[in-house]
């Protein structure tokens, strides 16, 4: 769409059903809006997906960087070996953006762990691809254009060393044991380069797969809101709560195909950091608890 002169607009006030509709409604879009579902576990994002196969995607925060990831979106057209969201519409009285539902099987963990090895390849292979595009998709004129900023590494460990003593008492050990591994391994020049441009929210539950069969090649990706620039390795941390397999054989199919080096341990780490900023933050130390949960599962190779 054209959206010369666009500007945004401010947040929906509230993101019960009933706001998201009216908001949708008050633009006069050709979408149905009866009975449409509301998808409100994003940790930045809530999402209305009508009946007629539109996703409208608000922002939780005016902090959220919605203009960007609209122009980061327009910009990736075309350039990637997955779909991913073609914004149709951009709201002129509410902050959000439409586009046409990306179709596709979700990540079925129990049929990848299921699979022969060469099925678990064939996926683990497209995910490689995809990152591999993603990690060049932009040029330096265009990261400086659009403003993409570098990744701050040092943000959830000083969350989370400020937040230690609201953690479990019998936790604190784990965890600053986390920290110093953290500081340690994400100092400066530590981690391989080159710096690249990351998803940097790059797990299963943002994606679509080959529908049809147990394990199938990745078709489509969305959330482009955390879009940053930083190290590969960086890219891979969330998908230290997918299974280790699949983890190892993106690792090592990411460097078979771009020549660049990735630290898995590294990775992990900064995965689990995060997982801990998220519990100090949001002051739930249930989801210590369930991290704690995944994190064993994932070394036990689960």
């Amino acid at each position: 769409m054209n959206r010369d002169g666009w500007t945004t607009p401010p947040v929906v006030g509230a993101a019960d059903e009933s706001a998201l509709i009216a908001a949708v409604a008050a633009e006069a879009l050709p979408l149905d809006l009866t009975a449409p579902v509301l998808h409100g576990d994003g940790w930045e994002n809530v999402v209305l997906e009508t009946r007629d196969g539109w996703i409208v995607r608000f922002p939780r925060e005016e902090s959220l960087p919605f203009a960007r990831e609209v122009e980061i979106l327009d910009r990736l057209a075309g350039r990637l070996p997955a779909a991913v969201p073609l914004i149709a519409y951009v709201g002129a009285q509410t902050r959000f953006a439409a586009y046409r539902k990306l179709v596709g099987a979700a990540f079925d963990r129990a049929a990848y762990l299921a699979a022969p090895a060469r099925e678990r390849d064939v996926l683990a292979s497209s995910l490689a691809a995809f990152l591999a595009a993603m990690h060049s998709c932009l040029t330096p004129a265009e990261v400086a254009e659009i403003g993409i900023p570098p990744v701050d590494h040092g943000r959830d460990r000083s969350v989370v060393a400020v937040g230690l003593d609201t953690l479990p008492r019998k936790h604190r050990p784990t965890v600053a044991s986390l920290v110093e591994r953290h500081e340690r391994m994400w100092a400066p020049g530590r981690v391989p380069g080159p710096s690249v441009v990351l998803h940097n929210d790059f797990h299963t539950g943002n994606m679509v797969f080959e529908p049809g069969r147990a394990v199938g090649r990745l078709v489509g990706i969305w959330d482009f809101s955390c879009v940053a620039v930083g190290e590969p390795t960086f890219d891979l941390r969330y998908l230290g709560d997918s299974p280790r397999d699949l983890f190892d054989r993106l690792a090592d199919q990411y460097t078979r195909l771009t020549g660049r080096a990735v630290d898995v341990t590294a990775a992990i780490v900064a995965g689990r950091m995060e997982n801990v900023a998220d519990a100090v933050e949001a002051g739930q130390p249930a989801l210590l608890e369930a991290a704690l949960a995944r994190w064993a599962a994932f070394d036990s190779g689960r």
